[in-house]
């Protein structure tokens, strides 16, 4: 479990197949510039091919926490979830993440990048990094709060690299 901001709790666990339900209901409580900061194009819906893939990972090479809490009826709503891929080495991990946007600023952003930072540290890879897009000043204020450097992407302006040493 994990904590919010606001006192409430939420479960923090690895995604699972059964979650495309979940993730396809987060998805639509996205506003339309958090889909476009996430997936850097704008995306009318979660299609049923991309929700799988997003919940059907390759467990040695990815991780995806999703953050998730019981409604009183039982059924689980979706917070926001966070992921990494692995480069064939096991050196480095790319991250992503979404915070559901009614729930900016509640700190769930931030407890999903160090379950993920965590992570990656008892992986032993030696950098996790994620590209951003340059307008996303939330992103990039709390990477750099985290002691992520951030560096320019030569082939595309709006992209900026944000990495973080894990040794």
């Amino acid at each position: 479990k994990i904590a919010l901001r606001d006192g409430s709790e939420a479960i923090l666990r690895p995604v699972r197949p059964e979650d495309e339900p979940v993730f396809q209901e987060t998805f639509e409580r996205l506003d339309k510039e958090d889909v476009r900061m996430r997936f850097f194009a704008p995306l009318g819906k979660l299609t049923h091919v991309l929700a799988a893939r997003l919940t059907q990972i390759d467990y040695d090479r990815q991780m995806a926490f999703v953050a998730i809490r019981r409604r009183a009826d039982g059924s689980y709503e979706g917070l926001g979830v966070v992921r990494i891929a692995i480069d064939p080495n096991h050196e480095r991990g790319e991250y992503a993440v979404v915070v559901r946007s009614d729930l900016k600023g509640a700190g769930l952003g931030y407890l999903l990048m160090m379950a993920i930072i965590d992570y990656a540290k008892r992986q032993g890879l030696r950098e996790i990094f994620g590209l951003v897009l340059r307008e996303n000043e939330r992103m990039l204020r709390m990477a750099r709060q985290m002691g992520f450097t951030l560096h320019g992407v030569p082939d595309d302006l709006t992209l900026v690299e944000v990495r973080l040493s894990l040794r």
